[in-house]
């Protein structure tokens, strides 16, 4: 299966689990690695028919059984090394994300799903902790589990007819997507393993059409199908959503944009809307053609790409994309007794940033990552002019159609930039 068909299929789900041969177990254990080859993960398996029931550690050694106290009740549970801190580092925390991002498109891609959960497993936490005599920190649960969701649907509503404003830039459809492409299977992309052990040809950016970014911007946020309309509740419990994983559905990760040249796009900063005009269809006609909903929004015309270089000592080849964050957005209510939320936002920007990568890869696009260490530092507000950026994803949010009482495009607290991602050129 293709990188961008796992993206596409990436729901969660809550079915049981199944034994899984070794080998399997094994492969979906080395491909998750790569994510943080020095690193460990921690499994949790059942009893097999050719492995007994315990907790393991996996890495570059292979699988060993650290004791056979605890299993699980889903085909297998990973947990990405990480240890405690009197404050982790947010490199950390996104080193978590993208782990757990791999393994959910691995495990998509041999027709399982997964569940990730913003609770801490205390009692596992602990256990592990005594066998290996260090202060691990399991921030969340993730389990490999049963596929109990509908394979794929594609969204029937009959689409709006928009004018697109000025000062918006409509996108490219993901490739996927295009001609219908991959709900009659008849889409042909770079298979996700060669995709996740770099095993790709580098090219130079092509910066003279929205195609590349449009594709890894929608990798990083964009949505997947729908197969209802209206309550965004009822979108989540189909298993609908962004291409990653989300606390509760929170949805905390705002990508914005810094142009310098791209295509006939003017030079500024925009924000990256990636549930488009109505927020619950996919799908637009604009000018007579039927075309996925997601957008690029000028919030300034302010050129500011030579003061982001010269502050991260880079050079980026006509744009950059920085993941921000709103702290404040992932659960609400009730869920916050029971949801460890103090770090699920810079987890979850790890999930985008994995999308980031790996589509690059899958263009044959080299690429840079930068992660802030003092993103609060309030010099990154001016910086990034994200006053302005939190203004525009606010009032472009309450001007969406069809938007659902539930839905969580507007921000609830302020913008923390966390990653700058640009390309190379060759």
């Amino acid at each position: 299966m293709s990188l961008q068909e796992c993206l596409a299929r990436r729901k969660d789900c809550s079915g049981e689990g199944r034994i899984l041969p070794l080998s399997v177990v094994e492969e979906i254990c080395n491909s998750t690695l790569q994510a943080a080859p020095l690193k460990s993960l921690f499994v949790v398996l059942p009893d097999g028919d050719d492995y007994s029931r315990g907790i393991y550690k996996y890495n570059s050694d292979g699988l060993v059984r650290l004791s056979d106290k605890e299993k699980t009740k889903f085909s297998m549970e990973v947990y990405p090394e990480l240890f405690w801190k009197e404050s982790i580092e947010f490199e950390d925390l996104i080193r978590v994300g993208i782990t757990w991002q791999y393994l959910s498109l691995k495990v998509v891609s041999i027709g399982l799903g997964v569940s990730q959960r913003a609770r801490a497993p205390k009692k596992l936490n602990k256990l592990v902790n005594n066998l290996t005599n260090q202060n691990h920190a399991f921030l969340y649960s993730v389990a490999v589990r049963e596929r109990d969701r509908a394979s794929l649907v594609e969204d029937t509503a009959k689409p709006l007819q928009k004018k697109v404003e000025e000062g918006t830039i409509l996108l490219d459809t993901p490739a996927c997507y295009k001609d219908r492409a991959i709900y009659e299977n008849k889409y042909k992309g770079v298979p996700l393993d060669d995709v996740i052990f770099n095993l790709v040809d580098e090219k130079v950016p092509n910066h003279t059409n929205l195609h590349q970014i449009s594709q890894l911007l929608w990798a990083c946020q964009g949505e997947t199908d729908h197969a209802t309309h209206g309550n965004r509740d009822t979108l989540e419990k189909n298993g609908y959503g962004r291409v990653h994983a989300s606390g509760c559905a929170g949805y905390a990760i705002y990508p914005i944009v810094y142009v310098k040249y791209l295509a006939e796009i003017s030079e500024g900063s925009y924000v990256y809307n990636p549930v488009g005009y109505s927020a619950l269809n996919r799908w637009i006609k604009v000018n007579g053609t039927i075309t996925y909903d997601h957008f690029l929004r000028q919030f300034s015309s302010e050129p500011i790409s030579a003061e982001i270089e010269k502050e991260f000592d880079t050079s980026f080849s006509n744009y950059a994309i920085l993941l921000c964050i709103d702290r404040k957005k992932p659960c609400a209510g009730l869920m916050h007794r029971i949801m460890n939320l103090k770090y699920w936002a810079e987890v979850e920007a790890g999930m985008a940033l994995a999308g980031l990568q790996l589509q690059a890869n899958a263009l044959g696009l080299k690429w840079k990552k930068k992660i802030l260490s003092n993103p609060d530092d309030p010099k990154y507000r001016t910086l990034f002019n994200l006053d302005s950026a939190e203004q525009e994803i606010n009032k472009t949010a309450n001007n969406l159609v069809n938007r659902a009482d539930n839905e969580r495009v507007s921000l609830e607290g302020n913008l923390v930039p966390i990653v700058l991602f640009h390309l190379l050129e060759g």
